[in-house]
């Protein structure tokens, strides 16, 4: 009999973490319905995105604790079912999804819409953290193999078209490479790739050249959004205007309950409401940085999808407040957890909710410290259907 080792110490303590955490994200998704309110005051319907925000809180929370609940083997297993689900769905979307705002990137389920880009993260972060864990070094040509595969995914969503999310999306091939311990040739390929990737998105998409003209010359006619960040932001002052007289973002802000809530934000709460949002999203991606160091195993698919999930959504966190602050060209991020959006804020519980699956503390799987069947073999623990 081969001697095992727990991957961490149980506990009931680590079981009851989930608990606390689904507290915290439930009041920060209600902080986010009050951002949602106040953004937009001043429409014709200003309670209608708070009512659909508010509805998927509930499920969300719920999403949360199950899949916190499922063991990681499962996900492990089922990484690759994930990705090429996750692949089909967005391109299904290319063809039958319906247009918001000039992108085809969501399915008419009726009652709701879903964005298959959003839920395309946890799913392309988990199959990466399970395919560069199972391996203690990567060849060349394995790495290939997941390029080729993030290629696929981040173009698939650029030609809805949507950079942002396609650009998130090679991020996290990014993060999880660096995780892994890529050389320096897959580095530079991978910006190389994401550099061309680029150039072909802006000579298809006028629109995206003309943010990026504007941004160059704040002065010129194309720089209209970009002032009206700097009016918002302005007008907040160091303690903001009063919650429900945010004028400048309710009248002129484009967007202000998703790609600019943080300007919206910002006006409502003053500079220190925004200090106060970056240093909450720090202390997420820190706190998840911290808890990927505690989980033991030889595997280390676990430690990269917790560190991945905290720091890819930190990540995006930042571009979203550099964008509202007018350090980089707009991109059409949200806010993760505050922005409105279902399909964004049901994707970033799941994510969140498979890194606790993942740190569980009470989780009974172990791993063989020998690695060899009866037979004298080496052992190998499939994960699920191989990608090309």
């Amino acid at each position: 009999m081969t001697p095992e080792i727990p991957l961490i110490p149980g506990g009931k303590r680590g079981g009851m973490l989930p608990i606390g955490a689904a507290l915290l994200l439930a009041a920060a998704g209600l902080l986010g319905c009050l951002a949602i309110w106040s953004a937009r005051t001043f429409a014709d319907e200003p309670t209608l995105f708070v009512v659909r925000q508010l509805w998927w809180i509930g499920p969300g929370i719920v999403l949360f604790l199950l899949s916190s609940a499922v063991p990681f083997r499962f996900y492990r297993k089922a990484a690759g079912i994930l990705e090429m689900l996750s692949l089909a769905a967005l391109a299904a979307v290319l063809i039958g999804g319906v247009s918001v705002n000039g992108m085809r990137g969501w399915f008419d389920l009726g009652f709701c819409t879903l964005q298959p880009s959003e839920f395309a993260k946890p799913f392309f972060l988990l199959y990466l953290c399970v395919r560069c864990g199972e391996r203690k070094t990567m060849t060349a040509g394995q790495w290939l193999r997941l390029l080729a595969v993030s290629c696929l995914t981040a173009g698939l969503v650029m030609a809805e078209p949507d950079y942002g999310g396609g650009a998130i999306l090679f991020l996290i091939f990014v993060l999880t490479a660096i995780l892994a311990g890529a050389g320096l040739q897959v580095m530079f390929t991978s910006g190389a790739l994401m550099l061309l990737g680029t150039l072909i998105f802006l000579l298809n998409n006028d629109y995206a050249m003309f943010r990026i003209v504007g941004f160059l010359n704040p002065e010129g006619p194309s720089a209209w959004h970009i002032r009206q960040f700097q009016y918002t932001m302005a007008h907040g002052g160091w303690t903001g205007a009063d919650w429900g007289t945010a004028l400048w973002s309710g009248t002129f802000l484009p967007f202000p309950h998703t790609d600019s809530l943080y300007a919206s934000i910002v006006e409502s709460t003053g500079f220190i409401g925004g200090v106060l949002i970056i240093v909450g999203f720090l202390v997420m991606g820190g706190a998840f940085c911290a808890l990927s160091w505690k989980v033991r195993g030889d595997n280390p698919d676990r430690k990269f999808f917790i560190f991945g999930a905290g720091t890819i959504y930190l990540i995006q966190a930042l571009i979203h407040i550099s964008v509202n602050c007018v350090l980089i060209p707009p991109t059409g991020i949200t806010l993760p957890i505050l922005s409105y959006g279902g399909s964004a804020l049901l994707a970033v519980l799941l994510t969140l909710g498979i890194a606790f699956s993942a740190a569980r503390a009470d989780e009974p799987e172990t791993i063989s410290t020998v690695g060899q069947t009866a037979a004298g073999k080496p052992h190998t623990d499939p994960a699920g259907p191989q990608l090309p």
